[in-house]
């Protein structure tokens, strides 16, 4: 059995306070979207040193041979899938071709190749070319709207990653994405390694050892495996996909070489909680405290078909030798809740798999939003940016989960403040203008690369309905200055952003629960009528109201208020 070093338990705020009740996690890269193209072929100049390149002289680049390249792709592609026995299917528009494919996985374990070809129309950029009357090339340009042109999907089983699809167009430059998965690297590497893991889905659960698995996902975060997916990519886009475009004789003559740029990334935190039912109650918790303070629209609910087990299953039964590994695809079994948050292209989702994992997820739509760089050889950076968003949005929304407030919080908030030599006004919670403030503060909270005033002042409108006259980038900018007074908001180094510090994100929620789930439920119910019958199961915390409200009744009456 190869061994692997132990590696510590991913830190952040969240697994810190519920240490006691997590067993293990881990950290993955999940799904990996790389990008293929060839430099030369993205400029018309480019292009026309390709073609001449490739036929001698560029008499014949036009359209209508652009086309034949295009055709000589498909019926080259055709014949290879007919005399292979690979299946070949046309796909329709918005049909889910990685499910399709999963029908036609090889049922060898062994089995390493190609297995299915999808096609389907995809609209992408395609050279045409303007001649004129004397036949010469006055402008090679793209199209201003994009075509819909055929794109194959090659399905591959590698040895080391498991299931990839390589996404061709037919037409030069025959531009690529090389589709990859993470936890199917980590699962093949478990197996070759001889280590136990249960796996359901994308995702490996109870019964899974964590602290061997951590280490050997954490390799993919490494520099070394910027070297190990530019490898595998060129294993297969050249022999497997690309010949039936170009020879392998022409690649070498045009010097035809694939740039890799990273397009899409995922990164997860998988939490095992100790039993499910503890899992259940400590993530809807964070989900009603949280919801209303960060802001959270999406929030959705798919009813599973089973409660959680309230017990621990034994996973592995005596006697069981070498690795043992397990899928599991089927529809969710248990109540699935998601908590999603979106920036743009940049998303962060918690939601629970199986019976005792909680996972969190960051997915980057577009690797240009983390501003470090969408090479491969960027491969780390994008990958420590990823860790320190998913880090911060587990501290803060488990200081929004976790909130109180110092004793005399209120009264320091409203006394008088200075911003370097600026004398200010305090923060005053009885003007709503402020409370709306602070409500627009904790939901850009979980912005990854924080907020400008353009952000808070659109927040706070959007939350008021006020229009931009009223409140814009001037009123927020003066609040904005008040709440860094109290130390609440930070500016970082060099920029024009801010962040709200985790104290702040604290007492700020605090204040909202106070206000939100206390005192306006008990003045309403203190002052109020109820009409209509009790419910036969009260909620535990509709008794508890119930009973403060008897207490606030009786309060008003020793004070003389008019209930």
């Amino acid at each position: 059995m190869v061994g692997y070093p132990a590696l510590m338990n991913p830190s952040d705020a969240f697994s810190d306070y519920y240490s006691e009740l997590i067993e293990q996690s881990y950290d993955c890269i999940d799904r990996i979207v790389i990008n293929a193209y060839y430099p030369l072929g993205q400029s018309g100049g480019g292009f026309r040193t390709w073609w001449q390149r490739l036929h001698g002289n560029e008499a014949n680049l036009d359209d209508r041979h652009i086309q034949e390249m295009a055709g000589d792709f498909s019926r080259r592609l055709r014949a290879f899938c007919a005399k292979a026995k690979v299946p070949f299917i046309p796909c329709a528009a918005g049909e889910r071709k990685h499910q399709l494919a999963e029908q036609y996985l090889p049922k060898d374990s062994n089995f390493q190749g190609l297995f299915l070809v999808l096609t389907a129309q995809v609209p992408a950029p395609l050279w045409e070319v303007y001649r004129n009357s004397k036949g010469q090339i006055t402008n090679l340009r793209h199209r201003p709207k994009w075509p819909y042109i055929k794109h194959y999907y090659f399905h591959i089983i590698d040895r080391q990653w498991g299931h990839l699809t390589i996404r061709m167009a037919g037409y030069p430059p025959f531009g690529a994405q090389v589709v990859l998965n993470g936890h199917e690297r980590v699962e093949r590497q478990a197996r070759s390694a001889r280590l136990t893991v249960f796996k359901e889905g994308n995702c490996f659960i109870e019964g899974s050892d964590y602290h061997t698995l951590g280490p050997v996902a954490s390799r993919l975060k490494e520099k070394a495996a910027v070297a190990e997916v530019r490898e595998l990519c060129d294993r297969w886009i050249y022999s497997t996909c690309l010949c039936f475009g170009l020879e392998r004789a022409q690649q070498q003559q045009t010097n035809f070489t694939y740039t890799y740029s990273v397009y899409q990334l995922e990164l997860s935190r998988n939490f095992l909680f100790q039993r499910g039912a503890t899992l259940d109650e400590v993530y809807q918790n964070l989900i009603d405290r949280t919801r209303h303070s960060l802001d959270i629209e999406k929030l959705k609910t798919i009813f599973g078909t089973r409660h959680r087990p309230h017990r621990r299953k034994i996973m592995i039964k005596r006697g069981r030798r070498g690795p043992e590994l397990a899928k599991v695809v089927q529809s969710p079994t248990y109540d699935l809740t998601v908590l999603k948050v979106r920036w743009g292209n940049l998303i962060v989702k918690i939601y629970d798999k199986s019976a005792r994992v909680l996972r969190v997820e960051v997915i980057v739509q577009h690797a240009g939003e983390l501003h470090c760089g969408k090479l491969l050889e960027n491969w780390p950076k994008l990958l420590a940016r990823m860790e320190g968003m998913l880090t911060r949005f587990l501290e803060t929304v488990q200081v929004a989960h976790v909130c109180f407030l110092d004793e005399g919080a209120f009264d320091q908030w409203a006394e008088p403040t200075r911003l370097g030599s600026r004398r200010l006004a305090g923060l005053d919670f009885n003007k709503p203008r402020i409370r709306q403030v602070l409500e627009s503060l904790t939901a850009l909270s979980t912005k990854p690369e924080g907020f400008t005033l353009q952000d808070l002042a659109q927040e706070v409108r959007q939350h008021t309905g006020w229009s931009k006259s009223i409140y814009g980038p001037r009123q927020a900018a003066y609040d904005l200055a008040k709440a860094r007074g109290k130390n609440l908001v930070i500016r970082r180094d060099n920029t024009r952003r801010y962040d709200l510090q985790p104290q702040g994100t604290k007492a700020i929620c605090a204040y909202l629960v106070l206000r939100e789930k206390i005192i306006k439920p008990l003045l309403a119910g203190a002052t109020g009528k109820r009409n209509g019958r009790p419910p036969k199961n009260p909620h535990p915390l509709d008794q508890a109201y119930l009973q403060m409200q008897q207490h606030m009744v009786k309060t008003f009456e020793i004070l003389g208020l008019a209930a």
